[in-house]
């Protein structure tokens, strides 16, 4: 298992080059990355509420991210193809599968296997926020038409899809991930696991570390196709640190992944300060043992 990072981490810097964002990267201990094409500077795109995912890729932008991941020897793992897959506006969740096209076309080009989506909100302004209309069966219904009609991109393609848990989406609990996949029946569709994704309001405590990452490994636990490090500190509310800074159970969190067979590498997120990010290095890989490499 190779450590690994977000490269939206690194967006809160001034944008660099595909070739200066990889240089960086590796100079910084990572082994492979998860990459966003909002991340460097020649694919010229701020993501948006809605739409996290640039609706063209030139050839050029291509072929300066492949010759950086070739030149300083760091495979892209994921591609971000993040949009709101639940947006009240039909026309958003259109627009976002064009784009989602594009991704899968670059991910070929680029060897990588997997792109990341978001089964997104209600709330018309933002797919990370939350919206009292998530839990209704119109937002399922639209989120569900949507990831079907992803997957059968995807089928096609030859590429996986994976989504995650996530509290301010349509898909809040390991429960309604169990249900998607297994309404979808795709082996093209799988998670991220994110185990600070997985804390609702008032259930980020050291005590609930270990019985959260239990429930996501009993409802998905085989079909973990990324894993994410990062954390969040305890409190009565969501508040997101850098891997080993919080209440996460990163060594019980390697020890699922082992047990079930997980394959992948770990992309540390939520990090987003280049100077400590030797730190969470190192953090993982003191918490994982063995199960790092």
């Amino acid at each position: 298992m190779k450590t690994g990072v977000c490269t939206t981490d690194f967006e809160k810097q001034p944008l660099r080059t595909a070739d200066k964002l990889f240089e960086r990267i590796r100079a910084l201990g990572f082994e492979c990355v998860q990459f966003a094409f909002s991340s460097v500077t020649e694919a010229d795109f701020t993501p948006t509420g809605q739409l996290e995912l640039p609706g063209e890729i030139s050839a050029h932008t291509l072929s300066a991210v492949a010759r950086a991941s070739e030149r300083y020897a760091l495979p892209i793992g994921v591609i971000n193809a993040t949009f709101n897959m639940a947006h009240p506006d039909p026309a958003v969740r259109e627009e976002g599968l064009r784009r989602l096209a594009v991704h899968l076309d670059a991910a070929k080009a680029l060897g990588c296997p997997i792109l990341s989506l978001c089964t997104g909100s209600r709330n018309p302004d933002h797919l990370w926020r939350p919206s009292p209309e998530n839990g209704t069966p119109e937002a399922w219904d639209a989120m569900f038409s949507t990831v079907r009609r992803a997957v059968e991109l995807a089928e096609r393609a030859g590429v996986t899809l994976a989504v995650e848990s996530e509290a301010s989406n349509v898909i809040d609990t390991p429960e309604k991930a169990r249900r998607l996949m297994d309404g979808i029946g795709s082996d093209r569709l799988k998670m991220i696991l994110d185990a600070a994704n997985l804390f609702h309001i008032g259930e980020a405590k050291p005590e609930n570390a270990r019985r959260t990452l239990d429930e996501a490994f009993a409802a998905y636990g085989d079909d973990i196709a990324a894993a994410h490090g990062k954390d969040i500190l305890p409190g009565e509310g969501i508040s997101f640190c850098g891997t080993g800074r919080g209440i996460v159970d990163f060594a019980y969190m390697a020890r699922l992944l082992d047990e079930h067979g997980y394959a992948g590498d770990m992309y540390l997120h939520g990090i987003y300060d280049e100077d400590d990010m030797p730190r969470a290095i190192e953090a993982w890989e003191r918490a994982s043992g063995a199960f790092t490499k």
